[in-house]
């Protein structure tokens, strides 16, 4: 007889969910699981609003690019759902240029998103949160991985991973568990530009093991056990969903 994962009575804020990739995958799984979910968009408020709608959550649009939204955010997912227990901290920004070509003001922009704004929602998510409570942010396995024209990205992600790490160790005494998951080449809005040049999909096959790109699916699977009862005991990790492309030891 299988196990489920019973999130009942959780009060969840992803971010991120407004696009078809990650964010609204890991909403639509949480909610699934029982969890009631915030679910943060930037622009794309139709289909937040019908994401909410489809889940029984809500929706919460904010730029995370200026740091005072992203703080008030947990507070504002906290009043909505009566507390908050689960922080998935999703969103975003990607940048392909050479170091050459890369503005600061671009580089800023990059690590304000993906570095600066994963801070901030977490250090409120955890004021709010009690013990049991789970932050989780995605990461990339650009992280380890370096890939020419990603300057900026890649180190965000990897100040990310080390985030992550910093954060279990100063929540741990309070019972929040903190880490991140490392996605590889997964099929999202994000990378739909790239996917769509000539010889994309040979190119990256031909370095992942398992065959296949991957699917946001694939990725909330993996948040999901990292938000429940059953990772109780990890904190401080980041968990790679790639296919075993980070075992090459080449160009992500």
């Amino acid at each position: 007889m299988g196990v489920a994962i019973d999130l009942s009575g959780r009060r969840a804020l992803v971010t991120g969910a407004g696009t078809d990739g990650i964010g609204r995958a890991t909403a639509m799984l949480l909610a699934r699981a029982g969890a009631r979910v915030a679910v943060h968009h930037l622009d794309e408020g139709a289909a937040a609003a019908a994401l909410a709608a489809e889940t029984g959550g809500i929706a919460l649009q904010a730029d995370l690019s200026d740091v005072a939204a992203a703080a008030a955010l947990p507070g504002r997912a906290a009043s909505a759902l009566g507390g908050l227990d689960i922080l998935v901290s999703n969103a975003g920004a990607l940048l392909r240029k050479p170091l050459a070509q890369t503005t600061d003001a671009e580089f800023a922009r990059i690590h304000a998103i993906n570095l600066g704004a994963g801070f901030a929602v977490a250090r409120e998510a955890a004021a709010l949160m009690g013990a049991g409570g789970r932050i989780v942010f995605t990461s990339s396995v650009n992280q380890w991985m370096p890939n020419p024209g990603l300057v900026a990205y890649g180190s965000s992600k990897a100040g990310l991973g080390g985030l992550a790490r910093q954060l279990a160790l100063e929540l741990a005494p309070a019972g929040i568990t903190v880490n991140a998951v490392a996605p590889g080449t997964i099929e999202t809005d994000l990378n739909r530009a790239a996917r769509e040049e000539p010889g994309w999909r040979d190119r990256k096959l031909a370095l992942i093991p398992a065959g296949r790109t991957g699917l946001p699916e694939d990725v909330a699977g993996a948040i999901l056990f990292l938000c429940s009862g059953f990772a109780d005991y990890v904190t401080g990790t980041t968990l790679a969903v790639d296919g075993g492309l980070s075992l090459m030891g080449q160009r992500a």
